[in-house]
C-alpha cells in the first residue's frame, strides 16, 4: 500500500466540508484484520465496505484507505460511495490528482450522486481551478435543493471569486436550512470580518463557538477579531488556544509569532517559528534575529533564504537596514534602494470624478463602516475589511482609477532588473482601506511586509505653509524594531496635494508627519498582494 503523507498548505481552503457516505448497521468485529493489496483474504464484499465506512467517520484514515484499495482491488470501479469516499480520503492527505480521478470515476458511474459533484468542486477549488468548481457544487445543488454543506461550500468559493455578497447569500441560506450548522457560522464570520462587519462577525464566530467549542479555526478567527478592536492579549489567548487545538494551523501560528515579535518578545516568537518553512515564517524568523542583533546568525539563515529564491516585501525590507548597520553587503531579491522607485503622480478628474471622490470622503466619514483599531495610528480612524469587497460605485470606479496607474507604474520600471519587478506576481488581488487623520494625528514607521506595492491617493489635505512638511509622507530605510548602531538612516521627505497618488515597493518604511488643522486628512491607502 502507498505510504500517505498529507502536503503542507499555508492556504488550505476554510470550510470545505467533505461528505462521505457512511450506511447504517456498521459491524463492530474483525477489528484487527491486516489489509495488504497483494494478499488473499476471505472478507465479503460488504464486511470490506463496513470496515471502510467504520475507519473513515473515526477518522482513521490509513485504515480506512487500506479497505478502500482492498475493495477496488477485488471488484473493480463498481460502486460510486467507494470511489467517491476514497477520493475524499486523498484529498484529506493532498493527494489532489489522485483524488479528482477517483470524484469523476464516481460521476460517470452515477451522474446524479450529489456527494461527488459537491466533493470534485471542493478538490478543484483546491487545485485553483475555481469557476470548474463553481459548476460541480453548482450541480450538487440543482440534485439536491436542500444540500446544507454545498451552499456553505458554494459561499466560500463565490467568496474566492469575489463575488462576496452571492457568497453571504449562500452561508446564511445554509444555516436557514440548519441553524445549528457550525461550520457556516465560521465561515460566515470570516466573510464578514473581510467585508468590515467586524459585531456581525463576531456574533457569527461566537455562535460556532457555542455549538463547537473546540473548533479550531473558529476560535483563530476570533483571535482576528478581537485584534482588530485593539484587544492585543484576547487576540493572542485565542490564537494560543486555537494552536493547541490544531498545532497545523499555519496562518495562526504566524498570527502569534507576529504580536509577539511586535512586542519585542523576539525569543518566544522564534519558539514558534524555528523549523517552520511556510508563508511567511522563514522572513519573520530573519527579523527576529535582525532584532536581537544576532549576526552571524541572521547572515546564515538569510543567504540560505536567498538560495532559496524566496523574493518577498519583508526580505526586502529587512535587508535593506542589515546593509546600513552590518559591514557584509546583500543584494536583495526584493528591491535595493527601494527609495528610487516611489512614484508620485496625479489621479485627475476624468479618470475619477469630483463626485465620487466626494462619497469616498463622505463614507469615510459616515456610520455605515465599522473601524478596526491600527496601533501605529495616531489621532485618526481606520476602515476594517477590504474596501475593494464593497459594491459602491465610486468604489469601482476608483479601483478602475487605481488599476491603471499600477499598469503605469509597471511599465515605468520595466527595465530596472529589480526583484519586485522582474517577480511581478501573476496572480493577485488589491485590498483597500481609508485613513482619516485629525489635528496632530501621523502614522508611525512601519512598512506593509505582506504587500508587493503600496499605494496612497491623498483625497481631501489640510493646506500648510509651502516650507512646511505637517502632514508629509517620509520613507526610509529604518526599521522601527531593528537595532539602528547609531548609523545614520536619512529620510526623503514627499510633500503631497490633494489627489496625489504615490506608489512605492511594500518593502519601503514610512511614516507620515504630525500636522495642526481643523481639516481632516483622509486617504485611500492599497496593496497589491500576491494570491
Amino acid at each position: 500500500m502507498t505510504a500517505f503523507k498529507k502536503k503542507k498548505s499555508l492556504n488550505e481552503k476554510e470550510g470545505a466540508k467533505t461528505i462521505f457516505n457512511v450506511p447504517t448497521g456498521l459491524g463492530n468485529n474483525d477489528e484487527n484484520i491486516i489489509i495488504a493489496t497483494n494478499s488473499s483474504i476471505d472478507i465479503s464484499k460488504k464486511q470490506i465496505i463496513e470496515k471502510a465506512f467504520k475507519y473513515h467517520s473515526q477518522g482513521r484514515l490509513l485504515e480506512a484507505a487500506k479497505y478502500y484499495q482492498l475493495f477496488l482491488d477485488q471488484e473493480g470501479d463498481t460502486d460510486p460511495r467507494v470511489l467517491s469516499n476514497y477520493g475524499v480520503i486523498f484529498k484529506e492527505l493532498g493527494k489532489l490528482k489522485e483524488a479528482e480521478i477517483l470524484q469523476r470515476k464516481a460521476i460517470e458511474l452515477t451522474p446524479n450522486y450529489q456527494n461527488a459533484h459537491l466533493n470534485l468542486g471542493n478538490i478543484l477549488r483546491d487545485r485553483g481551478k475555481l469557476k470548474e468548481a463553481e459548476i460541480y457544487m453548482r450541480k450538487a445543488l440543482e440534485l439536491r435543493p436542500d444540500f446544507v454543506e454545498a451552499y456553505s461550500n458554494l459561499g466560500n468559493l463565490l467568496r474566492d471569486l469575489g463575488k462576496l455578497k452571492e457568497a453571504e447569500i449562500h452561508m446564511r441560506k445554509a444555516l436557514e436550512l440548519n441553524p445549528n450548522f457550525a461550520d457556516a457560522h465560521t465561515n460566515l464570520g470570516s466573510l464578514l470580518r473581510d467585508i468590515g462587519k467586524l459585531k456581525e462577525a463576531e456574533i457569527s464566530t461566537r455562535k460556532a463557538l457555542e455549538l463547537r467549542p473546540d473548533c479550531a479555526q473558529a476560535t483563530s478567527n476570533l483571535g482576528s477579531i478581537m485584534k482588530d478592536y485593539g484587544k492585543f492579549n484576547e487576540a493572542k489567548n485565542f490564537w494560543i488556544k486555537a494552536i493547541e487545538l490544531n498545532p497545523k494551523l499555519e496562518e495562526t501560528v504566524l498570527l502569534l509569532a507576529g504580536r509577539l515579535y511586535y512586542e519585542a518578545n523576539y525569543e518566544l516568537a522564534i519558539k514558534y517559528l524555528k523549523g517552520k518553512q511556510y508563508g511567511r515564517s522563514e522572513s519573520l524568523y530573519l527579523a527576529c534575529l535582525l532584532c536581537l542583533d544576532k549576526e552571524e546568525e541572521f547572515h546564515e539563515v538569510s543567504l540560505k533564504l536567498l538560495k532559496q529564491g524566496i523574493c518577498t516585501a519583508e526580505i526586502g525590507g529587512i535587508i535593506e537596514h542589515a546593509n546600513i548597520i552590518y559591514a557584509k553587503k546583500i543584494d536583495s531579491p526584493f528591491c535595493n534602494k527601494a527609495i528610487n522607485y516611489v512614484l508620485l503622480d496625479k489621479i485627475n478628474e476624468e479618470s475619477f470624478s469630483n463626485e465620487h471622490l466626494y462619497q469616498l470622503i463622505n463614507y469615510m466619514k459616515s456610520d455605515e463602516k465599522d473601524n478596526k483599531s491600527q496601533a501605529i495610528l495616531y489621532n485618526g480612524s481606520q476602515t476594517s475589511g477590504d474596501l475593494f469587497s464593497l459594491n459602491y460605485p465610486f468604489i469601482k470606479s476608483i479601483k478602475k482609477a487605481i488599476n491603471n496607474k499600477i499598469h503605469n507604474y509597471r511599465l515605468n520600471f520595466k527595465n530596472s532588473e529589480q526583484g519586485f519587478i522582474t517577480n511581478w506576481p501573476k496572480d493577485y488581488d488589491l485590498r483597500a482601506w481609508m485613513i482619516s487623520m485629525k489635528s496632530g494625528g501621523f502614522l508611525k514607521p512601519h512598512n506593509h511586509e505582506y504587500g508587493w506595492i503600496t499605494g496612497s491617493f491623498y483625497l481631501q489635505l489640510p493646506e500648510y505653509e509651502s516650507n512646511d512638511d505637517s502632514g508629509s509622507i517620509a520613507f526610509g530605510y529604518q526599521g522601527p524594531q531593528f537595532p539602528n548602531k547609531e548609523k545614520d538612516f536619512k529620510l526623503t521627505i514627499r510633500h503631497l496635494e490633494a489627489r496625489d497618488i504615490c506608489i512605492f515597493p511594500s518593502s519601503l518604511f514610512h511614516h507620515t508627519i504630525p500636522f495642526k488643522s481643523t481639516e481632516e486628512r483622509v486617504c485611500f491607502v492599497f496593496d497589491l498582494v500576491e494570491k
